[in-house]
Order: C-alpha cells, then sequence, then structure tokens
C-alpha cells in the first residue's frame, strides 16, 4: 500500500472523542442496552426469557396455612378430679384432688362439746368465740344476740356446777347430714338442745341451734 493510499483513507480519533465528519457508522453492527429503573421492595420481579423482548411478571404464591399441632409430649385427657403434679423430686402419679364428697367421721362428740360450748357461752362461763370453726355464720350472730340478752338479764353465771350431757340421740341423714337431741345438766336446771350438723369441706358444722 502506497503512501498516498494511506493518506487518502479516513482517520478515527481514539480516545473515545468523535471522529472525522466524514466518518460513517454501520447500524447493523451497534448494540443498544437499556436499562430500567430497579423496582421497589416487595413488588413482583419481571421475568424476560432469552431472545424474547416482552416482560412477564412472577406468579405470586400464597403462603399455606399452618395448623397448629400438639406437644409431643400432650398426653390424654384428664379428668377434672385428678391433679398432677411434676418436676424434680415431686411425684409425677395421679393424685386425686380435693373433694367435698370424701366421707365424714362420726359427728357425734363434735355435737357434744360444741352443744356444751354453746350453752356455757350463753351464761357467759366461755368466750363465744371459741364456736366460730363450729358453727355457720347464721349460727354464730343469733347465739351472741341470746348471749348478750341473757347476761344482760341475769348477769354472769357463778355457778360452780359444771355443764355435763345426760344424754344424746344422734341420727344420720345421708352421707352429709345429721340431726341430734341433747340434754344438758346446767346447774341449776336442765336444758334440751336441737342441732342440726352437716358436712362441709371435709368437716361438721353447726347449721340449726335451738337452746331451750
Amino acid at each position: 500500500m502506497s503512501a498516498a493510499t494511506v493518506a487518502d483513507e479516513p482517520q478515527v480519533a481514539r480516545g473515545g472523542g468523535p471522529g472525522p465528519t466524514g466518518a460513517t457508522v454501520d447500524p447493523d453492527a451497534c448494540e443498544l442496552t437499556s436499562v430500567r429503573p430497579a423496582a421497589p421492595a416487595g413488588a413482583p420481579r419481571a421475568v424476560t426469557s432469552a431472545g424474547s423482548a416482552r416482560a412477564r411478571l412472577a406468579p405470586l404464591v400464597e403462603p399455606r396455612a399452618v395448623t397448629p399441632s400438639a406437644p409431643a409430649d400432650a398426653g390424654p385427657p384428664r379428668e377434672a378430679g385428678t391433679l398432677r403434679v411434676d418436676g424434680p423430686g415431686r411425684p409425677t402419679r395421679e393424685l386425686p384432688a380435693e373433694s367435698g364428697d370424701r366421707p365424714l367421721p362420726d359427728p357425734t362428740p363434735l355435737c357434744c362439746a360444741m352443744v356444751l360450748a354453746a350453752v356455757e357461752a350463753l351464761r357467759g362461763a366461755r368466750p363465744l368465740a371459741q364456736l366460730t370453726r363450729w358453727v355457720t355464720t347464721e349460727v354464730y350472730d343469733q347465739l351472741a344476740v341470746r348471749s348478750q340478752l341473757t347476761q344482760r338479764v341475769l348477769g354472769r353465771s357463778t355457778s360452780a356446777h359444771p355443764t355435763s350431757i345426760r344424754r344424746v340421740r344422734l341420727c344420720r341423714i345421708g352421707a352429709t347430714a345429721a340431726e341430734a337431741t341433747v340434754v344438758v345438766d346446767d346447774g341449776p336446771r336442765v336444758r334440751a338442745v336441737a342441732v342440726r350438723l352437716e358436712g362441709r369441706r371435709g368437716q361438721w358444722r353447726a347449721t340449726a341451734l335451738e337452746i331451750g
């Protein structure tokens, strides 16, 4: 190639600058790159297959409902009358829960002791507060009123004769109720006492008391 031929060829500027005015560009040799803005967080992504210019949206997958499963150590349902105690150093067997239907003892000794205390409280020989655990609130209030009236009219008893039981007759009415009549020797007089006992929380309590 001669020097004249090289001089006649168009020169292309190096370094990325624009070339001479007479330079031509082949449109088939150019590639266009498109830049898409970044999608916001949480938005579905556009999927473009190779060789296709159409954008497709990825399908949304609905979350599956999760059914809570029972714990692995869950045992069969227990009845209401049982209590399970677990823990280090504690028994793990089924223990019977506290119940008001447990067998009650013979009410005769308690009946006699309660009647003696009530008669002595009426004449001021014994504090009425000692009957709190043996009688209901209604019976206690009735005894308190009668004790005040008796001591106001007759004064406190100064008799040295001890109060004693002459006779008692008790009848059980079912498993949790009993009625009794008691004859009490109260010094110069003899009293007849009628009482009704009911089992509450494993012990007997007087729900009705009449002192003659």
